[in-house]
C-alpha cells in the first residue's frame, strides 16, 4: 500500500522532471543547431497557427461584406476596440509567461496569473462596454450617415464579442506560457482550434438553414462566432495547460504568495501594456483621419487593415519566433550566430513580401471586387493592394529590428522605432495626404512612410556598423 501511495505521489514530480529536462534540450539545440534548421523548427508551427488566426478574422469580414457595405462600414469602426482587446491579450501573455518561467512555485503562480487575467479582462471589457458609443463616435461613427440604421446589430455584434474577452485573454495568454516552455506545437494547435471553431461556426450560422429558423442579425451572427470560439478554445488552452503541461492550479487568494504574485503581474502589465497599446492608439487616430473622408473610405479602410496581416504573415511570425532564437543566443554570447540568424531571417522575409506584392498586385481588382462591389470602395481596394505591398518589405524589417531590439534588452531602442514608425511618420504623412488628395493620398502616405522608415533604419545600421569597425581598428593599431 505504501509503495502505492509513493508511486503517486512521485508521479507527478517525474512528470515534471520529464517537462524540464525537454526544455533543457530544446534549449540546448537552439544554441548549437543548424540556424536554417532551428529558425524553421520555431517559425512553421506559428506560421499555420497565426495564419488560421487571421484567416478566422477575413472570413468574418467576408461575411461582414455578404451583409451589405453599411455593415462592413459599421464592423470597421470597431476595429480599433478590437486592436486595443488584441494588444491587451498579447501584453498580458508576455507578462505571464515571463513570470511562468521565473517561478519557482509555477502552480501557484499559474492559479494567480489565470484568475489576474480573468479579472483584466472582465474590467477591460465593462469600461469599453460602458463606454461603446462615445469611444466609436470619436472613431468618426457619429458622421455615418446609416448609423441608426446599423446601431442595433452592431451593439448586439459588440456584446458577443466582449463577452468573449475573457475567454479569449485566457487563450492569448496560455499560448504565450505554452511558446514560453517551448512547446510551439501544442502552442500552434491551439490557436488552429480557436480559428478552426470559429470559421466553422461561422458558416454554419449562415447556411441556409440557419438563416432561415433563426432571428439573427448577421453581425449578432459573428459575434456569437467569435464567442463560442473562444469559448471553446479557452476550455482546450486549460487542458493543454493542465494535462499536457502538467501544471496543477493551486491557489489561496490570502496567502503571502498569491498577494505578492498580483502585485507583480501589475508592475510588470502597466509598461507592457503600455508599448503594447501604441499599435491600437495609432489606429486610432488613422481611422478618425480616414473618417474625414466619409463612411466608404472607413469600409474600404478596414478591408485593407484586415488583409494587411496575411499580406505580412511571415514578419509577424518571425517577430514571435526570431527573439526566441535571438535571445538565448545572445545571453550565451554567441553573437555570430546572432547576425547570421537575422540576415538569414531579412532574406526570407524581403523574398516573401515580393512575391506577396506580385501576387495582390495581380488579384487587386479582383479583390477589390470580391469584398464589396460598391464602386468607389472596391477602387479604393484596389489601389491600397496595388500601391502598399511593395512598402511592406521595409514594414517587414522594422518589425525585424524591433523584435530583436527587444530579444538582446535594448527596449528603449524598440520603443523608440516603434513611436517613430506611427507617430512620426504614418500619422503625419497619412494626414497630409488626406488633406491634398483624400483617402488616395492617405494610402499613398502610409505607404511613403513605410519606405522612409526603413531607409531610416538602413542608414542607422550602416552607420553604426562603420562606427564598431572604427572603433575596432583603432584598438588594434
Amino acid at each position: 500500500m505504501t509503495s502505492v501511495q509513493s508511486q503517486g505521489f512521485n508521479k507527478v514530480p517525474n512528470q515534471s522532471c520529464t517537462k524540464q529536462r525537454a526544455r533543457a534540450v530544446k534549449k540546448r539545440w537552439i544554441l548549437t543547431g543548424s540556424t536554417s534548421a532551428v529558425l524553421k523548427q520555431l517559425t512553421m508551427p506559428m506560421l499555420f497557427a497565426i495564419l488560421a488566426l487571421f484567416s478566422a478574422d477575413l472570413i468574418e469580414l467576408y461575411f461582414a461584406s455578404r451583409l451589405g457595405v453599411e455593415e462592413l462600414t459599421a464592423m470597421s469602426y470597431t476595429l480599433p476596440i478590437q486592436a486595443t482587446l488584441f494588444a491587451f491579450a498579447i501584453g498580458l501573455g508576455i507578462v505571464v509567461a515571463t513570470r511562468l518561467t521565473q517561478a519557482h512555485q509555477v502552480e501557484e503562480l499559474a492559479a494567480v496569473s489565470l484568475i489576474f487575467t480573468v479579472l483584466v479582462g472582465a474590467i477591460l471589457a465593462l469600461c469599453i462596454w460602458l463606454n461603446l458609443l462615445p469611444i466609436l463616435n470619436i472613431l468618426g461613427f457619429s458622421d455615418f450617415a446609416q448609423r441608426d440604421d446599423v446601431w442595433a446589430s452592431l451593439k448586439s455584434y459588440m456584446q458577443y464579442r466582449l463577452g468573449a474577452v475573457v475567454f479569449f485573454f485566457l487563450v492569448m495568454v496560455i499560448f504565450g506560457v505554452l511558446r514560453a516552455f517551448g512547446n510551439m506545437r501544442a502552442a500552434a494547435q491551439l490557436l488552429i482550434v480557436f480559428s478552426s471553431t470559429q470559421i466553422a461556426v461561422s458558416a454554419a450560422l449562415f447556411s441556409p438553414w440557419a438563416t432561415s429558423n433563426m432571428a439573427l442579425t448577421g453581425l449578432e451572427k459573428l459575434g456569437i462566432a467569435h464567442l463560442f470560439a473562444a469559448f471553446i478554445g479557452c476550455i482546450w488552452a486549460l487542458y493543454l495547460l493542465i494535462v499536457r503541461e502538467n501544471i496543477s492550479i493551486k491557489i489561496s487568494l490570502l496567502s503571502v504568495q498569491s498577494r505578492q504574485g498580483f502585485r507583480c503581474l501589475t508592475r510588470l502589465l502597466v509598461p507592457i501594456a503600455s508599448m503594447q497599446l501604441l499599435t491600437p492608439i495609432a489606429q486610432s487616430v488613422l481611422m478618425a483621419i480616414v473618417a474625414s473622408q466619409g463612411s466608404d473610405a472607413v469600409a474600404a479602410y478596414g478591408v485593407v487593415m484586415r488583409l494587411e496581416p496575411l499580406a505580412l504573415l511571415l514578419p509577424m511570425v518571425l517577430t514571435t519566433s526570431l527573439p526566441i532564437f535571438v535571445g538565448q543566443n545572445w545571453e550565451a554570447k554567441k553573437s555570430l550566430r546572432v547576425r547570421r540568424g537575422i540576415k538569414l531571417s531579412i532574406l526570407v522575409c524581403i523574398a516573401w513580401q515580393v512575391v506577396v506584392s506580385v501576387v495582390l498586385f495581380s488579384a487587386a481588382d479582383l479583390l477589390g471586387v470580391g469584398f464589396c462591389k460598391q464602386t468607389f470602395v472596391s477602387s479604393s481596394i484596389e489601389l491600397a493592394l496595388t500601391v502598399l505591398p511593395l512598402s511592406y518589405i521595409a514594414l517587414a524589417v522594422a518589425m525585424l529590428y524591433v523584435s530583436c531590439c527587444n530579444a538582446t534588452g535594448r527596449s528603449v531602442a524598440a520603443l523608440n522605432v516603434s513611436i517613430v514608425r506611427l507617430f512620426g511618420l504614418s500619422i503625419p504623412f497619412a494626414f497630409l495626404g488626406s488633406y491634398t488628395a483624400g483617402f488616395v493620398g492617405i494610402v499613398w502616405g502610409l505607404a511613403l512612410a513605410n519606405v522612409v522608415l526603413g531607409l531610416g533604419l538602413l542608414v542607422y545600421c550602416v552607420s553604426q556598423r562603420e562606427q564598431l569597425n572604427l572603433s575596432k581598428r583603432s584598438a588594434i593599431s
